[in-house]
């Protein structure tokens, strides 16, 4: 995965990240943490520079995330995939994983971060799970596709089902659930709270 697998291994290496859990020792997964504040304004740094980013682009991008601007959000996601990682790290769901928990690591003050989580009955993408209770957590299922015809609106749509379908939110309240689908560089956005579905 080039670049985004870099970004990551460099960071674990210097100690940017550090091992929280082990979820899964047999196919290498693991539940990380940046240390200390120290190391997150550095994190930051080495994530805008890899994606030849000014870090208040990355800031504003997580602003709009976290106060829900899903317009502001998308456009500048997109202007990520567009401008700043290259068409042949955009191999699999995976590398869009990597690169979205690289971006919200830095949210690890007030979220606290899981991936590939076994939760309802299904294996969740990515949950930032709120640190304060009258703050929204954020369920993310992740969709790729290499096929260029396919509806990506629709595909982030089955993403947001997958989420009420599998109970990745059970025993959790104030969730925002968000389907994201992928083609290369192009992504499309579906968000829905609480019990809603799709007809």
């Amino acid at each position: 995965m080039g670049l985004i697998c870099a970004l990551g291994g460099q960071c674990l290496n210097a100690g940017y990240l550090t091992i929280k859990e082990i979820t899964d020792a047999l196919e290498g997964k693991y539940v990380l943490k940046i240390p200390n504040n120290e190391i997150k304004r550095e994190f930051q740094s080495l994530t805008a520079y890899y994606f030849h980013l000014d870090e208040s682009s990355v800031a504003y991008l997580l602003d709009n995330f976290q106060n829900k601007n899903w317009d502001a959000f998308i456009s500048g996601y997109r202007n990520i995939l567009k401008t700043a990682v290259s068409y042949f790290d955009l191999i699999n769901e995976n590398s869009y994983q990597t690169l979205l928990l690289g971006l919200f690591m830095q949210l690890d003050n007030k979220y606290e971060i899981i991936s590939n989580r076994e939760r309802g009955s299904g294996r969740l993408d990515i949950l930032l799970k709120s640190k304060l209770i009258d703050r929204a957590s954020f369920l993310i299922e992740l969709k790729y596709t290499k096929d260029t015809n396919v509806n990506l609106k629709e595909l982030a749509q089955k993403g947001f089902q997958q989420i009420l379908d599998k109970e990745y939110a059970m025993d959790m309240e104030n969730v925002m659930k968000i389907g994201m689908a992928h083609c290369g560089k192009q992504v499309e956005i579906y968000v829905g709270k609480d019990a809603e579905s799709i007809g």
